[in-house]
């Protein structure tokens, strides 16, 4: 199966609001878990939310198109079911996928500055079609393109979904060759955060997996 992961940057003419939102600090960010096109042309989504909860949602309950929506308990991260009516730049953007086989590989992640990214499965004959109807004035960049493998994960190892981007980036921008090639900075801005945020994450994802690996300490 051959598989392609893609990042796009929405400038702010074409953005959904709750994209915008995202913009108001380092470590927020969306992941679409799921969704469903209704026969009624609405868009039933599932969202995990990390991001002030109550700001979210007061954001979220003045934008016209969301019929309603409901979480679950609790502090960030949340999990967001809304429904929205389909129109605009979001119906344009999804028909680009509409007609062909491509399969999409949750999570879809909704950064700051517009960024969003997310894994396909499907034949790469199709790729250019799709991504050829995405509209102009989003920037599109294939990211990885090969064989898809499933998702990867470490037998007891307790990482964060966070912990885990900013350990790939730095093992994709050179931070863990020897000699170093890459900075936490890069990190950084690969996964779009503040370099004391990247820093973080990889301290803690190194400490859990030392851990696991040497036993913890006493």
């Amino acid at each position: 199966m051959r598989y392609v992961h893609v990042d796009f940057e929405f400038p702010p003419g074409v953005r959904h609001p709750m994209h915008d939102f995202l913009d108001g600090g380092d470590d927020r960010r969306s992941e679409l878990v799921t969704w469903r096109r209704l026969p009624d042309e609405t868009l039933a989504t599932l969202f995990r939310v990390a991001a002030p909860r109550e700001r979210y949602l007061d954001r979220l309950r003045d934008i016209a198109a969301i019929e309603r929506f409901e979480t679950s308990p609790g502090e960030p991260p949340f999990y967001l079911k809304a429904y929205e009516r389909l129109g605009g730049p979001t119906e344009t953007f999804l028909d680009a996928f509409v007609d062909t086989e491509f399969l999409s590989v949750p999570p879809v992640v909704f950064r700051p500055a517009g960024r969003l990214s997310f894994g396909l499965v499907g034949p790469p004959e199709q790729l250019r079609d799709a991504l050829a109807a995405v509209p102009d004035r989003i920037t599109v960049e294939v990211d990885r393109i090969g064989s898809y493998g499933g998702g990867r994960r470490l037998a007891g190892v307790r990482l964060t979904e966070r912990q885990r981007e900013a350990l790939r980036a730095a093992n994709r921008v050179g931070y863990y060759e020897v000699p170093r090639t890459g900075s936490v900075e890069d990190v950084a801005a690969a996964i779009d955060c503040s370099p004391s945020t990247a820093g973080a994450h990889l301290r803690k994802g190194e400490a859990a997996l030392v851990d696991a690996f040497v036993g913890r300490r006493e």
